[in-house]
């Protein structure tokens, strides 16, 4: 990070902790903090069998009630509610998964972050998902007996390897590449899940690529984004309604940073892909992106940094010549790189067949079952 960054970063911070002094000054004082009804807000995990990484959140609930039938009013308030968050700082929770319990605290922005080795080794169990149990037992006001639970993945012995994909116009329609990035304003303001468009096949290709070239390898699916936490809970709900494969969601705080990266640091979606990769030491991956932003460049970069690690690239080409052609000229000059560009997922269900990645007629068995499931909107 540039030296005059780090500086604004900074002052922006120190404004900000003196703004939430205030007002944790105004609320204690007031005794306000007492009658305010918090949740937690759950995230899915992963890990192994003497490893866990999970993360949460502490915050105020708000009042407001969702609804199956949104109006376009409806999508537009829920929308501003999940990102005018209230956060909890200095929240002590304990966190039960197996034999093992821990106790974290929320940060200044409500976070908590398991990050440990297990002191006792997780049973085996037939799914691949174990139930964590998560207690709020006091915040910076009362005292509480709060308890929430999440699941936290732990891949089976006979996966293959394990597929690390983004989720904004690789899975998700956003228009990402659109002027002033309007269409993403528009599309996250005024669309629930359910008005949401999944690009044609998605689910077959990533369900296909979950089962591998036998159909019984259960690989790990990893969803990375730059997409902001608020969005969670939106984007959980289009993965189930469009049946992609239940994976954990890795995404970003887009509040200023609570602490300064270490000199070095690639951003979120390499920080995230590399905690995966070294999670799963003996794994290999499969990177899925889009041409729409720098998912290439960045793959690229994971490539290098582990190598023999990443066993192939896919990036979904936006329909953007200007962006393809940049990537093919940088492309040619690292031709040793299993890199494919598609334009639809039945391009990538080939490619995928011919390396050995899935069974292609299971591929199609997909297809043919969720046209018949009619998903709400594709593109």
């Amino acid at each position: 990070m540039a030296p005059f960054k780090r500086i604004i970063i900074r002052l922006l911070r120190k404004i900000d902790d003196f703004i939430d002094g205030i007002k944790f000054s105004m609320v204690r004082v007031g005794g306000r903090g007492k009658k305010f009804p918090i949740k937690i807000a759950t995230y899915r995990g992963f890990g192994s069998h003497q490893s866990i990484f999970l993360q949460g959140r502490v915050l105020v609930k708000k009042s407001f009630k969702k609804k199956e039938d949104k109006t376009r009013l409806d999508q537009i308030l829920e929308t501003y509610n999940n990102f005018e968050s209230d956060e909890v700082p200095n929240a002590k929770l304990n966190i039960s998964v197996g034999n093992n319990t821990y106790q974290v605290l929320s940060d200044k922005e409500g976070y908590f972050t398991l990050d440990n080795q297990l002191r006792n080794s997780l049973p085996k169990i037939k799914d691949s998902w174990y139930s964590v149990d998560i207690t709020l037992v006091e915040t910076p006001w009362r005292k509480m007996d709060l308890t929430t639970s999440t699941t936290v993945l732990v891949p089976p012995v006979q996966a293959k390897f394990g597929i690390i994909t983004d989720i904004d116009d690789t899975i998700l329609h956003t228009g990402v590449t659109s002027p002033l990035k309007w269409k993403v304003i528009y599309n996250t303001f005024f669309k629930s899940a359910r008005r949401r468009k999944v690009f044609d096949e998605a689910a077959a290709f990533f369900n296909a690529m979950h089962l591998g070239s036998d159909n019984r390898a259960f690989n790990p699916v990893f969803y990375v984004s730059n997409s902001p936490h608020n969005l969670y809970d939106m984007i959980k709900e289009f993965l189930k309604i469009n049946h992609l494969p239940k994976g954990p969601m890795l995404l970003r705080d887009i509040g200023i940073p609570y602490r300064l990266h270490p000199s070095g640091y690639k951003g979120h979606k390499a920080g995230s892909i590399s905690r995966i990769l070294d999670t799963y030491a003996d794994m290999p991956f499969i990177l899925i992106g889009d041409s729409g932003e720098k998912d290439t460049y960045i793959y690229h970069e994971v490539a290098n940094d582990y190598p023999n690690r990443i066993k192939a690239i896919f990036i979904r080409d936006v329909r953007s010549p200007k962006r393809v052609k940049r990537i093919k000229n940088f492309l040619s000059t690292i031709p040793d790189l299993n890199i494919h560009i598609f334009e639809s997922y039945r391009d990538a269900a080939s490619l995928a067949a011919e390396h050995g990645f899935l069974n292609f007629n299971q591929y199609e068995k997909n297809q043919l079952a969720l046209h018949r499931k009619s998903p709400p909107q594709s593109l």
